[in-house]
């Protein structure tokens, strides 16, 4: 029989006590708000607003909840929801974990190891859970990624990925909801056939520039004509995927007004219509401005951002984070972090 995973580490003893699960009184739990989050922003608003409104017993985990020695009853992690069950007026108690803690600042610190531990999901873990949930759109967008050939990454380690595998959900439900589903599944069957058989990994980099060069040629509804589309895979499959994304953050180096974005629908489109670029370069010298001299190819920008930059993209987590975010991330497979 094999042996339990747990054999190869070495177990430190359980903290803590063992808590209560009983329900709580909506009226007699308060909030500390010496340790808590001010719920009194524009966002939290907002959330309690969006809780109460549609509120859903299937949704509402316990509260973690601290009884102190005079038998009051403090929240460490649930404000939000107890606020929403204030907002109704039909809520009248909640569950909640109750926990015995000899003093406020035990508390405290549970209310920090409970926030550094928790990992907020990524957007691919929201859409394969809204897939499983039958949701229309996510179901109609899974299918146009199989149907183009591709096939979601399981997670965001990219190195162990398999040929087809691609994570950008987020860009994807971007173009879906923006340019709708024939736009969207060109730009993904442009992907599986310029990169065929290769893992890809800069997919979310690449992606709004494909979109951008499918909706020039989608106009009308009409597909991507099949001699063009061979046309244009063939120019992003010469160039290459790493070659484009440096391409790409180089140009948003240049023009910090551009954007990641900006910068992959500029180079993306102007690798399709290179005349695009020499009437840009022949705008710029009629203004006197200073058109730039290609790079060479050596000069390759380091992963995710430009070095003294107070910002980087992280092909991970496929969007802009600050310096302080990388620095806190915890993930092993971060390529931004490994890079630095």
């Amino acid at each position: 029989m094999p042996r339990s995973s747990t054999a190869r580490l070495k177990l430190n003893p359980p903290l803590g006590h063992l808590p209560a699960l009983q329900w709580g009184l909506v009226g007699q739990l308060q909030v500390d708000a010496g340790y808590q989050r001010s719920v009194v922003g524009g966002d939290s608003q907002a959330l309690i607003r969006r809780i109460a409104q549609h509120w859903n017993w299937d949704l509402c985990q316990p509260l973690v909840v601290s009884r102190r020695a005079d038998g009051s009853m403090w929240v460490i992690d649930g404000q939000h929801r107890l606020e929403g069950a204030k907002l109704r007026g039909d809520i009248h108690q909640l569950p909640c974990v109750v926990v015995d803690y000899a003093c406020r600042e035990d508390e405290a610190a549970s209310f920090v190891h409970l926030n550094q531990q928790r990992r907020p999901l990524s957007k691919l873990d929201l859409f394969k859970a809204a897939v499983a949930s039958e949701d229309a759109e996510a179901c109609a967008i899974a299918a146009a990624i199989a149907t183009a050939g591709l096939e979601l990454a399981p997670h965001m380690n990219a190195s162990v990925w398999k040929p087809g595998m691609l994570a950008n959900i987020g860009g994807i439900e971007g173009a879906w909801r923006k340019h709708g589903a024939l736009v969207t599944g060109e730009a993904l069957q442009a992907l599986a056939t310029a990169f065929a058989g290769e893992v890809l990994q800069y997919a979310g980099t690449l992606f709004p520039g494909v979109v951008a060069v499918c909706v020039r040629e989608c106009r009308d509804r009409q597909d991507f004509e099949a001699g063009k589309f061979a046309a244009f895979t063939a120019k992003l499959g010469s160039r290459g995927q790493k070659a484009l994304r440096e391409d790409i953050l180089l140009e948003a180096a240049a023009d910090e007004m551009l954007g990641r974005v900006g910068a992959a629908v500029r180079v993306v489109t102007e690798l399709w219509q290179p005349d695009l670029k020499a009437k840009r370069h022949a705008v710029k010298r009629a203004l006197g401005e200073a058109v730039p001299v290609a790079a060479p190819a050596a000069a390759a920008v380091p992963s995710g951002a430009q070095t003294g930059d107070k910002s980087a993209w992280c092909d991970q987590c496929d969007a802009r984070r600050s310096l302080s975010q990388v620095a806190a991330c915890v993930s092993p497979f971060c390529s931004f972090v490994k890079a630095a």
